[in-house]
């Protein structure tokens, strides 16, 4: 009898925590049916929070959620970037925003020509409004799709570029030159008209040859053409650095007065490379620069296919004639 009355004691009690847990609101459901997303800057009182809660459809009434979060002392909201499940038990909700746990958040870094339009990207994206990416730290972005918290900061959003630009090459940190025992720097050290130029100076390159063409099959033989001009100290002479230098990226004609345009970036005035990357190449250009082959071609043009494909030269004469057809199609 003694294991009996135990027995239904427990039971008695589990059934009136039940109850108190259900009269607290303890297992009562959020509202939403679909995953929804909660962005709560730090200045986020507990009442702005109820209010958003109703505002996203999370809750119907917010009687419940604030009986719970008193009865855990959810007094300060910790700002951040937090998911609500479909149909989230106000328990569980609370205690996710009074601990903090965020949801990561998926960035995608693409093609940006210039640090401020990056930098205004990530000032709409992420919670702080400050990112200042400079264009001596521009070659360091590497364009991909990350996972950051929504409350990340300026500076550990370069620390983790930083980390991510030295894994890509595989070295220690992002002042190291060169490492042979990486895949990269074998490619890098087995060519020598390459072995020149730092990680800095390729990644230049490859936005050149990112803005020549999207047609990824052209891109080491055009990475070719402007190695050989380096090689031999002849300007690079690139249309894309002349648009960079107008500030015009919509030009369909490069026009002798744009050619005129003084600038760092006007690699018709200036020779060797530009002082920084005139877009963010992707991986796949950068490892199209490193897997350049050994040509002898210092010339290329748009086809006379009107593809999208070009034709290489040697030499001036081979260049012009292949010019001359690429107009004559045009016409």
């Amino acid at each position: 009898m003694k294991k009996h009355t135990i027995a239904l004691t427990i039971i008695i009690l589990a059934v009136l925590a039940g109850s108190l847990a259900g009269a607290l609101g303890l297992r009562q459901p959020t509202a939403n049916g679909d995953p929804c997303r909660l962005y709560l800057p730090n200045t986020t009182t507990r009442d702005a929070l109820c209010d958003s809660l109703v505002a996203d459809g999370v809750l119907h009434s917010t009687t419940a959620f604030r009986l719970v979060a008193s009865l855990l002392r959810l007094d300060n909201v910790r700002p951040g970037s937090y998911v609500v499940e479909p149909h989230m038990r106000t328990l569980a909700l609370v205690r996710k925003l009074r601990n903090g746990q965020q949801d990561p958040i998926r960035l995608t870094i693409g093609k940006f020509r210039l640090p401020q339009d990056l930098n205004q990207y990530l000032n709409t994206k992420l919670m702080h409004n400050d990112f200042n990416v400079t264009l001596d730290s521009f070659h360091l972005i590497l364009p991909d799709t990350y996972e950051f918290y929504w409350t990340v900061t300026p500076e550990q959003f370069m620390e983790r570029m930083e980390k991510e630009y030295s894994s890509f090459w595989g070295v220690q940190g992002v002042q190291e030159v060169q490492d042979n025992s990486t895949i990269r720097g074998n490619v890098l050290n087995s060519l020598n008209y390459l072995n020149s130029l730092n990680y800095q100076q390729i990644i230049i390159l490859a936005s050149i040859v990112e803005e020549e063409t999207n047609y990824g099959p052209e891109k080491p033989l055009i990475a070719s053409v402007y190695l050989n001009r380096l090689k031999r100290g002849m300007p690079l002479q690139a249309d894309p650095t002349v648009k960079y230098a107008v500030g015009d990226f919509t030009l369909r004609r490069i026009l002798n007065k744009h050619l005129e345009v003084e600038s760092p970036f006007n690699t018709y005035l200036h020779a060797g490379l530009p002082p920084a990357p005139i877009c963010l190449p992707s991986k796949a250009t950068i490892d199209a620069v490193l897997k350049a082959p050994e040509t002898n071609y210092i010339y290329f043009c748009a086809s006379e296919q009107l593809d999208g494909t070009h034709r290489f030269a040697a030499t001036l004469a081979e260049h012009n004639r292949n010019a001359a057809r690429y107009h004559a199609a045009i016409r």
